[in-house]
């Protein structure tokens, strides 16, 4: 049977919603075989993580074997669903996953995203289509992206990290050191001695990336300490931006990131944010701007003091699966172009 304007449209946006924001540099983004699913890719972060997908429309009735079909395959991580919402929709869409939970099925229902679409779109009309873009393109960034491939990155986590105040950069230099330590955890007294600064100033500052939840500890103290998936994509991010900043324009891709982490790009703010970065206050760190702006002026007292490398962060992980991936230990920028080269030779 063949797909209407609007099954065909709302599967291709989520592909390009995806496609289009790994312009960032973040993640790298492979098209993959569809099989029986309507749009299937691979996110590539710390590893890579199998997306399938599929698009309701019409045909409401075959929702259940939609979902079947979807948490039943082992090898995807990520399912995303886009459906037409009816009430007829919710009501079997709430019955199908009652019966799964109810089945006792090792089929792991979180990795299920669903994504509801007014129910009167008419993929014919110009506006309305940009408006579902939009929306969709939204939601997909935020509920994949942001909530698994990010490792669940938010607004409080950035800024709880700039609220930081004392010797400018420290804060930046030391979770740089963490990630790209060979040692599996890093101990305070060698991260105080190779950045020259008291065990006192270390500890304080790992607390604070802790709580910003960029750093694991071992032990149940902060001794110990190694970057998580969110710390790292952090720094990938800063580093993005700091790059991009340096232009005096950002991309329409990064500038979506800084959106969902309500972030505002002011390149007027950065004079201001570079006198007072010793200092912390709510009209210091908690304006959208000013956030931006201090992220930026951390990096460039980190680069000046300690000269550690931002534009090519080489991240090294204890993580069993990043084996599979080589992402970790190589610049993320070479990752980036190998995987756009091993697909244009597809």
């Amino acid at each position: 049977m063949a797909e209407s304007p609007e099954h065909q449209f709302l599967s291709q946006c989520v592909s390009d919603t995806l496609n289009d924001l790994a312009r960032t540099n973040l993640y790298a983004y492979v098209e993959a075989e569809r099989r029986k699913f309507d749009f299937a890719c691979e996110l590539v972060r710390d590893w890579s993580r199998p997306l399938v997908g599929q698009t309701l429309w019409n045909h409401t009735a075959g929702l259940d074997k939609d979902i079947r079909t979807m948490l039943l395959d082992s090898e995807a991580e990520i399912c995303a669903y886009v459906a037409r919402d009816t009430m007829k929709g919710r009501r079997l869409f709430s019955e199908a996953i009652r019966d799964f939970r109810a089945s006792g099925m090792p089929i792991s229902p979180h990795r299920l995203r669903v994504f509801w679409v007014p129910p009167d779109f008419d993929a014919d009309d110009e506006s309305q289509r940009d408006f579902v873009r939009s929306l969709l393109g939204d939601r997909v960034s935020r509920d994949i992206l942001m909530n698994v491939v990010f490792g669940n990155l938010t607004a409080e986590d950035v800024r709880f990290f700039v609220r930081t105040s004392g010797t400018p950069g420290l804060h930046f230099s030391l979770l740089h050191a963490i990630s790209t330590s060979r040692d599996e955890y890093s101990r305070l007294k060698d991260l105080a001695e190779s950045l020259d600064v008291s065990q006192g100033a270390i500890r304080e500052r790992l607390i604070r990336l802790l709580g910003s939840g960029f750093l694991s500890q071992f032990g149940g103290g902060a001794t110990l300490a190694q970057a998580t998936s969110k710390g790292r994509l952090f720094l990938d991010l800063s580093s993005q931006l700091w790059i991009e900043s340096r232009k005096g324009v950002l991309s329409d891709e990064l500038l979506h990131i800084l959106r969902l982490l309500e972030m505002v790009f002011d390149p007027k703010r950065n004079e201001l944010a570079t006198s007072t970065l010793h200092l912390a206050g709510p009209a210091l760190t908690e304006d959208p701007s000013m956030v931006t702006a201090r992220i930026i002026a951390t990096i460039d007292a980190a680069v000046s003091r300690w000269g550690i490398d931002i534009e090519n962060i080489e991240h090294i992980s204890a993580n069993p699966r990043a084996e599979f991936n080589p992402y970790l230990g190589e610049g993320r920028r070479q990752f980036v172009e190998r995987i756009s080269e091993r697909k244009s030779g597809q």
